[in-house]
């Protein structure tokens, strides 16, 4: 860590510290996650896992991964800092002034273009929910999807099994311990969607209550005077039971709600040099 000056503790979580830092030599701002642990021991193992599923992603709507070294038994990872914040405290700080359409869209899309470009390198993220979505940029706000530490890299066409992530955003099929792919991701996505337009979320509560609510399939609507009918369609669609029923990310793309936005977001963000 002698390469930075760390500016503020930005939180502590059960795989390491997050600090906010600057390097020395040209005084940018990063967040570097610190892994302070056995270099054989599961803390190691989740933060190599998130190094290997960073290298491989580098698009407009994902936190971008600069370096990870070893310092005094310490392990470390530097990414992008997101100057505004998270998609959480976002929505938290709107309350009870429900968000314009076009506000929702706008942030949806960039969310969803950032999960095409992980799901099309066959990675499951495992734990899509406001907390790990993060805002930055000067004029307008860029949306990027962090938090790699329990994603999971697909071989082929597989699926898989363990039970991990947050309750309120998990899909049914891993409330009941059932093989999943992708389309769990999609399930997570559709709870975001809501959260954006209530300013809640879709399942709170107890987590026994969650649960049962995500595996009965019981869902709440959206403000039908403030939003289209078509993004009250498009919660109900990605919040299906059944894995096989939800749209991929590339089906999504194809909702006519979203396309305006989409082609905005292709001019706009496709300008932005990584």
């Amino acid at each position: 860590m002698h390469s930075f000056n760390i500016l503020q503790k930005l939180g502590k979580g059960t795989f390491g510290t997050v600090y906010l830092c600057e390097r020395k030599h040209n005084k940018l701002k990063v967040v570097v996650k610190e892994v302070n642990s056995d270099l054989n021991g599961e803390q190691i193992e989740s933060a190599k896992n998130e190094v290997a599923i960073l290298k491989c992603l580098k698009h407009p709507n994902v936190v971008l991964y600069y370096d990870s070294f070893v310092s005094d038994n310490i392990f470390y990872i530097v990414m992008e800092y997101a100057t505004k914040g998270s998609l959480y405290d976002f929505i938290k700080n709107n309350k009870p002034n429900l968000l314009q359409q076009q506000i929702v869209l706008n942030y949806f899309c960039q969310i969803l273009n950032g999960l095409h470009h992980i799901h099309s390198k066959n990675i499951i993220h495992r734990d899509l929910k406001s907390e790990n979505i993060f805002l930055t940029g000067l004029q307008s706000d860029v949306v990027k999807i962090g938090d790699f530490g329990i994603s999971k890299i697909l071989q082929n066409d597989t699926k898989t099994q363990t039970f991990i992530g947050t309750a309120n955003y998990l899909a049914p099929e891993m409330c009941h311990g059932k093989p999943y792919n992708t389309k769990s991701d999609i399930w997570s996505l559709g709870c975001i969607l809501y959260e954006l337009c209530a300013l809640e979320r879709m399942f709170d509560g107890p987590v026994a209550n969650v649960v049962y609510s995500i595996s009965t399939g019981r869902k709440k609507l959206i403000n039908s005077s403030l939003y289209d009918m078509g993004v009250q369609y498009l919660v109900e669609v990605m919040l299906q039971l059944e894995p096989a029923n939800r749209p991929d990310t590339l089906s999504l793309m194809k909702f006519p709600v979203l396309l305006p936005t989409l082609y905005t977001l292709g001019v706009t963000l496709g300008c932005i040099k990584l």
